[in-house]
C-alpha cells in the first residue's frame, strides 16, 4: 500500500511543541521503520516554510526525499478570523486535491483539530475523492467538557466541523484504550473502526546514570528554572482540565516541614494572566513566593533530566486521551502519581499510585504519601521503569500500519460485492474521437466494430474529420460531428475518448487533442511514422519535432540534427510521451505495449493505464469451398496467405524469399497471397519485381486494398496464415486475431504482442529465426490437417472468452470511468467545480486566484522522469560571454542521461521558465513551436547552476513558490570562467560531479 501521512501536527503553531507534535513526529518516524513492503509518503504545508527543512532532515534517512512533498495554498486560513473564510474552504479542497494527486491507498492524518488560529488545514471527505483516511484520536475533551472550551460559536461550529470530518474517516487510531472507548460511545461508531494503538516516548526519555556530567546538567537546569531545592514536578500544559489550580490547592495541603522541603514545579508554557492568576491563587493559599515555580516554556532537551531530577511527577488531570508526561517521566526513573480517570490509569498500570483528581485531600494525601515514605517511592520509580518498557514506538506503528491494512482490505471486500446500479441513470455523455469506415486503417473498422457495444454505455456522439462515414450502423445509431464543432462543443461532453494509431489517418486528432485531451487508446506505442509523415509532406509542419521534444527532450532532436537518415529516428523513437502525458488515462491493448511504456517512460508513468485486450469478432464461417471458387482457387490447392499491408516490418520479402526456395515453389497446387495494400516504396516495388521475375509467378499475387467481402473470402479460403513482424511499434496485430477468429492456424514469430500469445492458439517461431525455421512450421502445418482444426478450434475459444465485443466495451467502460475518478486532471476538475460553488465572502478573492491556480497546478504530480533543471540565466538573459565548454557539455549532458529530462532554465523575480527557443539557437537545433513556460518541478527535481551564481540564495527566496528549496536539490558545476576549455577530459570530469551530485 502507499500510505501518506499528513504531517501538519509537527508544523503547526499550536501542536508542533506539545504532546500532540512529538506523538505525531515519533509515530511517523516508527511508521517509516516498520513498513515493510509499503510506501511511506509524507505531506507537509508549505504554509509554514521555516518547519519544512527540519522535517526533511529528520525523515531523510526514513522516507526518499521524492516522497516528502509539500502543498500551499492563498493564506491566511485561519479559521476563527472571519475574512478567511473562503481562504479557508478553498484551502481544505486544495489540500485533499494534494493529497490526491499521490494516489494514496490511506491517508494518515496525525491531528485533525488544527486550524481555529493558524494556517494549518484539515478534513475528511469534503470531496468526491473518497480519499481512505485513517486519523489520530487523542481525545474528545471539548466535546465532554463543552460549557468549559466551546462558549464561543465560533470555536463551537470549528469544533463540530471538525467532528464531522472525524465521523468520515474510515479509520480512528485512538491512543489508548480509553480514548477508543470514548470514540465508540460519543461518535456512535462502529468498534471496527477504532483502534487503539496506545502510545511511547523517544528515546531520550529513558533513565541516565549518575555521571559527574548528568549530575551538572541536572544542577545547571534547576539554577536556569530557578528550584532552589527538591521539587515535585507536573508538565503537560495549563487548562481547566489539566487541575493545576488542584494541585496547587493539594500542595498547600501538604505539611509544613515538606513544603520547605520541595518546592512545586509547574513546567510549562503559561501566558502572563495565567501567571498572574496561578500566583494570586497560590498567595490566598499562604504560600510562600519561592513555594511555586512557574517555569515557562522548556525546550523537549530539558525535559528528561527535569524529569530525573525531580523528587516525585504529580498528573492531576481530571481527563487525558493518554497522558504522555506521565509515561515520560515514568521512562526517566520519576516516581509518578497519576488521577484514577480516563486513560491514566492504563498508563500507570499501577493502582497505588493514583489519587481522586476532585479531591484535593486524596491528591495531598498521595503525594505525602511518596514523599515521606522512600520505600514507597522507590517502588513506584522500579514499577514505573518496567511499566513504561510495555510502551514502544514500533509496536504502536505496527498497530497503526496493521489497523490501515485490515481497514483497507475490508474496504476492498465491500467495494468487490456493491452492485451497482445503473438502469435508471442517465448515460454519460461520450465524445468518441477516432478514424471511422471507409477510411483505410484498421482502427476505423476496430471503431466500428466497438460502437455497437460500447452504446450500452455512454450516448455517444462521434467525432470524425472526413467527407463520409459508410458505416449504415453508425449513420443511423449516433450523432456524427467534425471537429470544429467538437471545438465548440468539448465542455458539453462528460468523457472523451481517443484512438491513436501510426498513420496519417489520425493527422486531425493531434491538435484536437492538445487543445480538449481525454482518455488516450494507444493502439501502437510508437507514432513516429505518422508523425514524421506529417512533418515531412508539410500537413502539419513541425509535428514531428515539438512531439520529438516532449517526448524525448533534447536528446531526441540532438540526434536528429546529426543523423542523416530519419528512417531510422523514426525507428528509434516513439514520440508519444507528450500526448501520453497530457491523457487523461492510456489504454493499451497488450503487455508488450505496457513495457515499452516503462522503458520508454517510468513505471509510475505506466501504473494507472490499463490493458484492455483488442476486440475482435467472431465471423459467421462461410462454406471454404464456396470460398475458393469465388477467388478461383481449386480445392485441393494449398493456400499460404499473409493478411494485412505489406511493409518492411512485415517480413512479406522474407517469406516470399522462403517460399521460393522450398519445394512449394515448384508444387502447382501450391499457392502464396498477400493480403492486402502493398508498400508503395522501394520495398514493395522490390517485391512486386521478385514476384515477376520468378517461375511460380501465376501462384503468387499481392491482392492490394480490397473490399471486406474479398477480405474475409481469403481467410475462408487459406489453409494457414504467415504473419511476420519485426521493428515492433507497440501494436496488437488485428490481422493475426483476424485470422484466429475465422479458425484459420497461424503462423507467427514471437515479436511485441505476438510473443503472448496462447501457445496451443498458433505456430509460435522465434523473434529473430532463420528461414529454415519458417519453413519448417509451415510444412509441419500443411501435413498436420487435424492439428489445423483443433488450433482453429481452440483459437475461436479464446477469441470468444477474451476477446468478445460484449467483454470489451465492458471493459473499456471500466476503464474510462476509472480514469474518471482517479486521473489527476479529474480531480482538479472536481477540485475546481467544488471551488467555484464556495460563496465568495473575502473581497481580497481576485487576488487570491493567481495564486490559488499555481497552487493546484503545481500540486499536479508529475509521473515522468525526473526533472534536472540546467540555469542558462546568464548567458540567455544577460547575454555573458559563453565559455567554449557550455556547448559539448549541455550536449553531452542532455545525450548521456536518458532516465533523466535535460531541461534548460532561466529564472526572473517570480519563476523558472524553459529556455527553449534560446537552447535551439544556441544548439543549431531545428526550431520549437512551444513557448517558454513556466516551470512546474517537485520533489526530486534537480537545480544545476552552471554559472556559480553568487546571489542563489535570493534567487530561490524570490520566486513564486518557497517551496523550491525543500523541493530541489542543487549543486554548481561552476563554468563561468570563459577561459574553461572543451576539452573532453574536462566535459568527462564535469559530468561524473554531475551524476554525483545528483546521485547523492
Amino acid at each position: 500500500m502507499r500510505i501518506l501521512i499528513d504531517l501538519q501536527a509537527c508544523q503547526s503553531t499550536g501542536s508542533r511543541d506539545r504532546g500532540i507534535g512529538r506523538y505525531s513526529l515519533a509515530l511517523a518516524k516508527a511508521m517509516a521503520s516498520n513498513a515493510g513492503q509499503h510506501e511511506i509518503w509524507l505531506m507537509l504545508s508549505g504554509l509554514f516554510p521555516e518547519t519544512i527543512q527540519p522535517l526533511r532532515n529528520i525523515f531523510a534517512e526514513l522516507v526518499p526525499s521524492e516522497r516528502i512533498v509539500t502543498w500551499r495554498t492563498p493564506a491566511p486560513v485561519a479559521e476563527l478570523v472571519p475574512d478567511n473564510y473562503w481562504r479557508n474552504r478553498t484551502a481544505e479542497l486544495v489540500r485533499e486535491h494534494a493529497l490526491a494527486s499521490i494516489r494514496p491507498d490511506f491517508v494518515h492524518v496525525t491531528s485533525l483539530f488544527e486550524g481555529s488560529g493558524d494556517d494549518a488545514v484539515s478534513s475528511v471527505g469534503l470531496t468526491d475523492e473518497r480519499l481512505a483516511t485513517a486519523v489520530t484520536l487523542y481525545d474528545l475533551i471539548p466535546l465532554v467538557y463543552e460549557k468549559q472550551y466551546l462558549q464561543q460559536p465560533s470555536q463551537r461550529a470549528w469544533y463540530y466541523r471538525k467532528l464531522a470530518s472525524l465521523k468520515r474517516a474510515d479509520l480512528l487510531l485512538a491512543i489508548s484504550d480509553f480514548s477508543r472507548q470514548e470514540g465508540i460511545e460519543l461518535l456512535q461508531l462502529p468498534p471496527e473502526r477504532v483502534v487503539s494503538i496506545s502510545s511511547a516516548v523517544a528515546e531520550d526519555f529513558q533513565l541516565c546514570m549518575g555521571t559527574q556530567e548528568a549530575l551538572s546538567a541536572k544542577a545547571d537546569l534547576r539554577k536556569r528554572y530557578g528550584l532552589q531545592r527538591s521539587f515535585i514536578m507536573y508538565t503537560g500544559g495549563i487548562d481547566i482540565r489539566k487541575n493545576i489550580e488542584g494541585l496547587i490547592a493539594a500542595y498547600a495541603e501538604l505539611p509544613v516541614a515538606l513544603r520547605q522541603q520541595y518546592q512545586l514545579a509547574i513546567v510549562c508554557s503559561v501566558q502572563d494572566t495565567v501567571r498572574q492568576r496561578l500566583g494570586a491563587l497560590a498567595r490566598k493559599l499562604g504560600l510562600a513566593e519561592d513555594d511555586v515555580v512557574l517555569t515557562g516554556f522548556v525546550p523537549d532537551a530539558d525535559l528528561p533530566l527535569l524529569y530525573q531530577a525531580c523528587a516525585l511527577f504529580v498528573f492531576p488531570s481530571w481527563h487525558e486521551g493518554f497522558g504522555l508526561p506521565a509515561l515520560e517521566a515514568m521512562s526517566c526513573g520519576a516516581p509518578v502519581i497519576a488521577s484514577n480517570a480516563s486513560s491514566l490509569p492504563e498508563v500507570l498500570g499501577c493502582p497505588e499510585a493514583l489519587f481522586n483528581p476532585r479531591d484535593i485531600k486524596s491528591i495531598a494525601g498521595k503525594m505525602a504519601e511518596v514523599l515521606q515514605n522512600p520505600a514507597f517511592a522507590d517502588q513506584l520509580r522500579q514499577r514505573g521503569l518496567i511499566q513504561a518498557k510495555k510502551f514502544s514506538w514500533d509496536a504502536s506503528a505496527k498497530k497503526a500500519i496493521e489497523a490501515i491494512q485490515y481497514s483497507h482490505a475490508r474496504q476492498n471486500e465491500i467495494a468487490s460485492t456493491k452492485v451497482t446500479l445503473t438502469s435508471h441513470r442517465a448515460k454519460p455523455r461520450l465524445a468518441y474521437i477516432s478514424p471511422l469506415p471507409p477510411l483505410a486503417t484498421g482502427i476505423a473498422n476496430y471503431s466500428a466494430d466497438l460502437l455497437p457495444e460500447l452504446a450500452d454505455y455512454y450516448d455517444i456522439t462521434l467525432i470524425c474529420d472526413q467527407d463520409e462515414v459508410a458505416s449504415p450502423w453508425l449513420n443511423a445509431n449516433f450523432r456524427i460531428r467534425d471537429t470544429n464543432w467538437f471545438a465548440r462543443h468539448a465542455d458539453e461532453f462528460d468523457r472523451s475518448v481517443y484512438h491513436f494509431g501510426n498513420s496519417p489517418a489520425h493527422a486531425f486528432m493531434y491538435p484536437l487533442f492538445s487543445d480538449h485531451p481525454g482518455v488516450m487508446v494507444l493502439h501502437d506505442y510508437f507514432l513516429g511514422d505518422s508523425l514524421a509523415h506529417l512533418e515531412l509532406s508539410k500537413q502539419i509542419p513541425g509535428i514531428w519535432t515539438s512531439h520529438m521534444y516532449q517526448s524525448h527532450a533534447y536528446a531526441g532532436l540532438l540526434e536528429r540534427r546529426d543523423a542523416g537518415d530519419d528512417l531510422a529516428l523514426i525507428r528509434k523513437f516513439p514520440c508519444s510521451g507528450g500526448l501520453l502525458d497530457m491523457a487523461e488515462g492510456v489504454i493499451v491493448h497488450s503487455a508488450h505495449a505496457m513495457e515499452l511504456g516503462r522503458f520508454w517512460g517510468t513505471a509510475q508513468q505506466t501504473a494507472h493505464w490499463k490493458q484492455v485486450a483488442l476486440l475482435r469478432k467472431i465471423p459467421i464461417q462461410l462454406d471454404k469451398r464456396t470460398a475458393r471458387e469465388a477467388l478461383g482457387l481449386k480445392e485441393d490447392d494449398f493456400v499460404i496467405c499473409s493478411f494485412g499491408m505489406l511493409g518492411a516490418t512485415k517480413l512479406n520479402q522474407v517469406l516470399l524469399e522462403t517460399w521460393l526456395a522450398s519445394s512449394f515453389a515448384g508444387d502447382a497446387r501450391c499457392h502464396l497471397v498477400f493480403v492486402g495494400k502493398n508498400d508503395t516504396g522501394s520495398y514493395g516495388a522490390k517485391l512486386q519485381k521478385d514476384i515477376q521475375q520468378c517461375a511460380a509467378v501465376g501462384r503468387i499475387s499481392i491482392t492490394g486494398f480490397i473490399e471486406p467481402s474479398i477480405y474475409s473470402q481469403y481467410l475462408q479460403a487459406a489453409d494457414v496464415a504467415v504473419q511476420l513482424r519485426t521493428y515492433s511499434r507497440g501494436e496488437t496485430s488485428a490481422a493475426v486475431l483476424e485470422c484466429m477468429a475465422y479458425g484459420l492456424p497461424v503462423i507467427v514469430n514471437r515479436n511485441g504482442s505476438m510473443a503472448e500469445l496462447p501457445q496451443d492458439c498458433v505456430v509460435s517461431i522465434a523473434d529473430d529465426f532463420e528461414p529454415a525455421e519458417l519453413l519448417r512450421a509451415i510444412e509441419q502445418v500443411r501435413q498436420d490437417a487435424s492439428g489445423r482444426q483443433v488450433m482453429g478450434h481452440a483459437a475461436r475459444t479464446m477469441l470468444q472468452t477474451q476477446h468478445a465485443p460484449a467483454l470489451i466495451a465492458e471493459k473499456y467502460f471500466d476503464a474510462i470511468e476509472w480514469f474518471a475518478e482517479n486521473e489527476p486532471s479529474a480531480r482538479l476538475h472536481r477540485s475546481l467545480d467544488a471551488i467555484a460553488n464556495i460563496t465568495p465572502l473575502s473581497a481580497s478573492l481576485a487576488d487570491d486566484l493567481p495564486e490559488l491556480a499555481r497552487c493546484l497546478v503545481t500540486q499536479q504530480r508529475r509521473s515522468g522522469k525526473r526533472l534536472i533543471m540546467v540555469d542558462v540565466s546568464p548567458w540567455c538573459k544577460q547575454g555573458a560571454p559563453v565559455p567554449p565548454v557550455l556547448k559539448p557539455l549541455l550536449e553531452q549532458l542532455m545525450l548521456s542521461r536518458p532516465d533523466l529530462r535535460i531541461e534548460t532554465v532561466v529564472h526572473d523575480d517570480h519563476d523558472f521558465r524553459y529556455a527553449r527557443s534560446w537552447t535551439c539557437k544556441f544548439l543549431q537545433l531545428p526550431a520549437l513551436s512551444l513557448p517558454d513556460d513556466i516551470v512546474e518541478f517537485q520533489a526530486g527535481d534537480f537545480y544545476l547552476d552552471l554559472h556559480g551564481s553568487e546571489d542563489l540564495q535570493n534567487i530561490y527566496v524570490n520566486l513564486r513558490t518557497p517551496m523550491l528549496e525543500m523541493n530541489l536539490a542543487r549543486a554548481s558545476l561552476q563554468v563561468r570562467n570563459v577561459g574553461i576549455s572543451a576539452d573532453e577530459d574536462v566535459i568527462k570530469t564535469m559530468l561524473a560531479a554531475f551524476s554525483l551530485a545528483i546521485s547523492a
